[in-house]
């Protein structure tokens, strides 16, 4: 039996667009095709702006609509979420215990904001300096 040593030339590409991929080799091509996974989407936010301004910004419209100053972080979140569709719940909650000053798990975050008054219960209060004083809001105590 004899051997003989050979070499071949192979070029090939492999393109990965949405819902597909080509692989060419030399002149042959496969494509397959597949339903792109939905990824979740981040929250985008402006240049310098943090979900801290997210989340004081959303407790100022709500008392503002409702014209009380008395809510609690799930009602914060359904309004936050009409707007940010990507934000995450767990992240959401985590920012309103970090703005409350007097909240007993407070402690446990690195960035403390004082925006609110905790009031038990899963209740919240926005600060009185952090009011619209255009347009006075009842507080519910």
């Amino acid at each position: 039996m004899q051997e003989v040593p050979f070499s071949l030339a192979i070029t090939g590409a492999i393109r990965i667009d949405e819902g597909s991929i080509s692989i060419t080799v030399n002149r042959s091509e496969t494509t397959i095709n597949f339903e792109p996974q939905k990824k979740e989407g981040r929250i985008l936010l402006e240049k310098g702006q943090t979900l801290f301004d997210i989340v004081l910004e959303i407790a100022q419209e709500l008392v503002r609509n409702t014209n009380e100053n008395l809510f609690s972080a799930a009602q914060l979140y359904n309004t936050a979420v009409e707007r940010y569709p990507t934000l995450k719940r767990n992240s959401w909650s985590s920012h309103i215990i970090a703005a409350a000053e007097n909240h007993p798990s407070q402690r446990f975050y690195g960035s403390k904001r004082d925006y609110f008054r905790y009031l038990g219960d899963g209740k919240y209060s926005l600060k009185d300096m952090y009011l619209d004083k255009t347009k006075p809001a009842k507080v519910n105590k």
